[in-house]
């Protein structure tokens, strides 16, 4: 359950959205150009669940501890989901494996280009 504390501090980001954008200017992380921020449902459950699946994971090692993960991707032509899957794979990953301090990159290898025509 949430605590007081947790529910002041999204109350304050659901009264003034647009301190979300004002912190990330404070962190030196530009935000794009906007004329208002909208509030969405944070349910980010996927009712249609998707299978994720790698083309290969790699992890490096040291001294039998991971310190990488690689998620290699073989793509030899341009995909409109890909762009939108590749990040799960990285974050399924990184959760599935528990790596607080390893972090885990995707490789994408292609002998064309990939962007849209």
């Amino acid at each position: 359950m949430p605590s007081y504390l947790h529910e002041l501090i999204l109350l304050l980001f659901r009264n003034r959205s647009e301190s979300a954008a004002d912190l990330l200017r404070k962190l030196n992380v530009e935000p794009p150009e906007h004329d208002e921020v909208s509030t969405e449902s944070s349910d980010l459950n996927d009712l249609r669940p998707a299978e994720y699946r790698a083309d290969l994971v790699l992890f490096l090692l040291r001294r039998t501890r991971k310190v990488l993960g690689i998620i290699v991707e073989v793509q030899l032509g341009y995909d409109d989901d890909k762009p939108y899957a590749w990040p799960a794979y990285i974050a399924n990953l990184r959760a599935r494996h528990r790596c607080p301090v390893c972090p885990v990159c995707l490789l994408v290898i292609t002998v064309l280009p990939i962007l849209p025509h």
